[in-house]
């Protein structure tokens, strides 16, 4: 009786908003606190995304480029920070307002967990799925800081969702391809995984004539029509041919780029291919990634018994795609299955698989999981109560852990110290700034600069030497402004007589006079030096 009262509508609707403004606000709690300090590919996103507010550029200038220069061996998709444009307008430019795009775009990824769900195995099913989300330790994770590959899992459940439905209303089947496009905008992973994805459905919906053959040129149209700039992106830097410029967006040619070497078929290798097996599984259900941002390695991405219902859900999964009820029950259990084998695929062809470049398998997995337990609980209903105990403990104890040990030890990833020095120093008057370039000790002089622009915010036409003005004064330009050096005694009787700020290690001190200098210590790792 009371399971039915669940499945009601009005209840529904209660039950779903309670579920889902649960999930936004634990993930809200100290948003933009913790992590503390700012990971340097978000910092990145974040200056490209303040240029784009206000000269419709990046920071080197480049109109609505399609794909960021980024580090410039090493590129960044776009879609995040087109999509911080907004909020930096209204908010101002932060750590929260940089932030918030990506709690706003996992808040909807939890609520298309529901509609997905609730299509394979029913409204039980659909806030199994919800409450999975909500206390999955990948899920909460991501959701709290603004890197750009993260955009993937969640643009793509959207368009999961819209092609599900769209089995029945041909606009939403169209939508949905809007969605698939914007995947390759999200990370370069989708360019060679979501086309693949699509010719498996569109496989599959022909031979069991559910989709016409206009209909199927119709999607094909609008997905190559949305995702042709980035795949000619591809084309241009892999032949080395010249800058697209049109006057809405940049197709541009990165002259150094390297991220061809992270794809396993541009460098085949049968080790190299037993090797990404393996890291594949162990990111996924084992203990195979220890980077701070991405995981706590206790939980693991969703919870190492997850897998236990993951395998559950798999079979149920097929034994549904053979004995379906409707074609269109058996059409949403291949889209389900396609998905994750996707994620497989991209596993295999990925080399150094980590958790960000693997995200769009985790909600096929928390899907599966929630129809492997929704058979249990039919089976058995007295399960209900160990299962609900065993993610509630498992929740209570990752946000403990979170908002505890993980917190502590997140403030060298995010350059917690770095950081809060170079806000310290941009409140002092000075003609110069000598900075201490490699906050990570990996010989990357560009980290140091690029944390600079973040925490100075530092107007992209003043960094390009179009004008001088910085904070509404002028100053001297930033190449002469700013030094990204590591110090030496000479530097310091260069400048005696200048008005300089220095940004310096701890080893470093010694290089100063205790009489002439002040110093500011942040966590004594670093020191913002200044004359008295």
């Amino acid at each position: 009786m009371f399971m039915e009262k669940l499945k009601q509508g009005k209840f529904e609707i209660f039950i779903v908003v309670v579920l889902l403004f649960g999930g936004i606000f634990i993930r809200a709690f100290h948003f933009g606190i913790s992590p503390v300090g700012i990971h340097q590919d978000e910092a990145m996103a974040a200056v490209d995304a303040l240029a784009l507010s206000k000269y419709g550029t990046d920071r080197f200038g480049m109109p609505y480029p399609v794909h960021f220069t980024a580090w410039g061996y090493g590129q960044m998709s776009v879609l995040l920070s087109y999509f911080m444009v907004p909020f930096i307008k209204i908010m101002g430019f932060s750590i929260v307002s940089v932030r918030l795009p990506m709690l706003v775009i996992s808040s909807i990824g939890l609520m298309m967990l529901y509609f997905v769900a609730r299509k394979l195995y029913g409204v039980i099913a659909g806030y199994v799925a919800l409450l999975l989300g909500c206390v999955c330790p990948w899920h909460y994770m991501q959701s709290r800081w603004s890197l750009d590959c993260n955009m993937f899992p969640h643009i793509f459940i959207i368009g999961v969702v819209l092609l599900m439905y769209g089995l029945k209303k041909r606009w939403m089947m169209y939508l949905s391809m809007v969605f698939f496009a914007l995947c390759s905008y999200c990370y370069g992973i989708a360019n060679y995984s979501v086309p693949l994805f699509l010719l498996v459905m569109a496989i599959v919906l022909c031979k069991d004539k559910i989709v016409k053959t206009h209909e199927l040129i119709i999607s094909m149209f609008i997905y190559l029509l949305i995702a042709l700039p980035e795949f000619l992106v591809m084309i241009i830097n892999l032949f080395g041919l010249e800058t697209i410029e049109t006057p809405l967006f940049t197709i541009p040619y990165f002259p150094e780029s390297v991220r061809s070497n992270d794809i396993l078929f541009m460098n085949f290798s049968f080790s190299q291919l037993l090797e990404n097996i393996g890291d594949m599984i162990a990111v996924v259900w084992g203990k195979g990634e220890t980077t701070i941002s991405a995981t706590i390695v206790e939980f693991g991405p969703l919870y190492h018994f997850t897998v236990i219902f993951f395998l559950i859900g798999l079979v149920v999964a097929f034994s549904k795609m053979r004995r379906y009820t409707s074609k269109e029950e058996k059409m949403c259990y291949v889209i389900l299955l396609a998905w994750f084998f996707m994620g497989i695929w991209i596993g295999i062809m990925t080399n150094g698989v980590l958790i960000h470049r693997i995200n769009v398998i985790f909600y096929s997995i928390l899907l599966l999981a929630a129809v492997g337990i929704c058979w249990c609980i039919e089976k058995w209903k007295l399960l209900v109560y160990p299962i609900v105990a065993l993610y509630g403990v498992s929740a209570l104890l990752f946000l403990s852990a979170y908002f505890g040990e993980w917190t502590e030890k997140s403030r060298d990833f995010y350059f917690e110290s770095y950081v809060n020095a170079l806000n310290y120093a941009k409140t002092l008057e000075c003609d110069y700034y000598h900075i201490f370039p490699d906050p990570q000790w990996t010989d990357h002089y560009e980290l140091g600069r690029i944390l600079t622009m973040f925490c100075h915010e530092i107007d992209a036409e003043y960094f390009q030497g179009i004008t001088n003005v910085q904070d509404g004064k002028e100053v001297l330009p930033f190449d002469e402004r700013y030094t990204f050096e590591e110090i030496d005694a000479q530097t310091i009787r260069d400048f005696s007589d200048k008005s300089i700020v220095y940004l310096i290690n701890g080893k470093d001190l010694k290089l100063f006079s205790q009489e002439e200098y002040e110093f500011v210590s942040f966590y004594d790792s670093y020191y913002v030096v200044s004359r008295k």
